[in-house]
């Protein structure tokens, strides 16, 4: 390790620490934001309307702002584009941040100063706090390039204000953002070649770029990331990832939990990779990972959270109030117009004191007969069968279908080490497992043997058949920061796509 890794590594600690101190008491730091929020957005169309004035307790705030969903604040963002001043903010607008659109309609998220500070300070403390756990292995981390692969910052204009996708606007560097300014130095993000129409031409030219560079960390979205690394194998012709960054340690994803991922990365790379994720999204970054443990802990520094319980929304609780254990909606308040938001997720509470939450799930769950699977149950349904069949999967895919009767096909990629013995049993082991996952599914399929659902399919893929529907999406066209997998749906078309990649089609 040089001087100067060491040097960043003290740095690190010293960060952390201060981190540790000014977040000690989250409860009054909580108050004291929302206060600050109000105070500062009371003359906007927005506050007026809402009385923040006036509004001088948390109860006050909950009674004047009611949860609600992105249609709510839309009509406050068409009128600011339509030139009226102050609708939702009055922090200083940067850009819009559009969203990908993978669970509806593409969104248009006002992104302020503070947002970007939010996302920054994500990304410090998480590296800081994985340095600072083996200061003198970890710090190596800060020598190299931190390879990292944007969608298109700029996609439009509208009324003169840009308009992007966030994991590219968060590396364009706005006036007296200075802290910006190293980090963008330390990452090697190819923001000039995203023009580059032609595909192969694109990620050609990134490998032939960053073959050379001293890559030590991965950040971006997970299967982003994957897809880019999987690009660069092909067109360096090397046999796995750590032939050709040697120092690759450590990596930072966010949008979608990497155990999704885990044989898929270890495969590419050719050894295990330690990570930490964020809980991100373009509405903000809301909690980063700070430990080992697989938990998030809230930035209660930069965004006021409310939690609605799953099984009582008579009530919205405070970070002090939550309870280990249960499931709560996640609602949000922050600088940049969005009061008392319905962010569309759901999380359960794995620690008190600290406070600390997994995600559990997006609200778009499948419903074929009233029984609300959600993402959460299909993956812990795969991963126990696979653990029973002694097998391990590349990515995955359950297309909920009403053809000709409704049921669930498993559209699988296994590891080709470790495919199962028996597809039959492996698909009868989903069955059962996702029977006892959820009872609302057990009783449409056996329990009160009303038959309502029949059984699951199982279609078993042919290798590399996900990667080919990554490499699909960006041929249409799709930017390259936008191609997460949707793993429950019922988009038919999923189905069509995958008719090629076919090997074994199994039925119960």
């Amino acid at each position: 390790m040089g001087f100067l890794d060491l040097l960043g590594g003290v740095g690190a600690r010293v960060f952390k620490r201060y981190t540790d101190f000014s977040l000690k008491d989250p409860t009054k730091l909580q108050f004291s934001l929302l206060r600050e929020i109000l105070k500062m957005h009371r003359t906007t169309l927005f506050g007026r309307k809402h009385g923040f004035a006036n509004i001088q307790s948390v109860r006050q705030f909950q009674e004047q702002c009611h949860p609600q969903s992105y249609d709510y604040f839309k009509p406050y963002i068409d009128a600011y584009f339509e030139g009226t001043p102050n609708t939702l903010f009055n922090s200083h607008l940067l850009y819009f941040a559009q969203t990908s659109g993978t669970t509806g309609v593409p969104k248009l998220i006002p992104i302020t100063f503070n947002t970007l500070r939010n996302y920054t300070l994500g990304v410090l403390r998480t590296a800081c706090y994985y340095i600072s756990e083996n200061l003198r292995y970890n710090s190596k981390i800060i020598g190299g390039k931190w390879l990292y692969l944007p969608a298109p910052p700029i996609l439009r204009y509208k009324s003169r204000i840009p308009i992007g996708y966030i994991t590219g606007l968060l590396m364009l560097p706005y006036g007296a953002q200075f802290w910006r300014y190293p980090l963008n130095l330390k990452c090697y993000a190819p923001l000039h070649l995203m023009h580059i129409k032609d595909v192969e031409e694109k990620f050609r030219r990134i490998t032939r770029e960053c073959r050379s560079k001293n890559i030590t960390v991965l950040v971006g979205v997970t299967p982003v990331m994957i897809n880019l690394l999987e690009y660069i194998l092909k067109f360096s012709k090397v046999q796995k990832i750590s032939d050709l960054f040697p120092n690759l340690e450590f990596a930072i994803f966010s949008g979608v939990p990497p155990k999704y991922y885990q044989s898929r990365l270890n495969q590419l790379i050719g050894k295990p990779l330690r990570y930490r994720e964020m809980y991100a999204a373009s509405e903000g970054m809301l909690a980063v990972q700070l430990t080992e443990l697989p938990q998030f802990t809230p930035l209660y520094d930069g965004v006021f959270f409310e939690f609605v319980s799953v099984k009582d929304s008579s009530e919205r609780l405070l970070l002090h109030e939550v309870q280990k254990g249960n499931e709560y909606q996640l609602i949000i308040t922050s600088h940049n117009g969005l009061y008392a938001y319905d962010i569309g997720d759901i999380v359960k509470i794995a620690s008190e004191d600290p406070i600390a939450f997994t995600f559990s799930f997006r609200k778009g769950i499948i419903d074929l007969a009233d029984e609300k699977l959600t993402p959460s149950q299909v993956f812990s349904t795969i991963h126990s069968s696979n653990t029973q069949n002694g097998c391990d999967i590349i990515d995955f895919c359950v297309v909920g279908t009403y053809k000709p009767k409704p049921h669930y096909i498993f559209l699988l990629e296994f590891n080709p080490k470790t495919k199962p013995k028996s597809p039959s049993q492996y698909l009868l082991t989903l069955d059962k497992t996702l029977e006892s996952m959820n009872d609302i599914y057990y009783q449409n399929r056996e329990g009160s043997n009303k038959g309502t659902l029949a059984p699951p399919e199982l279609w078993v893929l042919k290798k590399d058949a996900f990667s080919a529907l990554e490499h699909q999406k960006i041929l249409e066209g799709r930017p390259a920061g936008q191609i997460k997998t949707t793993h429950v749906t019922k988009d038919q078309n999923v189905l069509s796509f995958f008719e090629d990649y076919i090997q074994e089609k199994v039925f119960s």
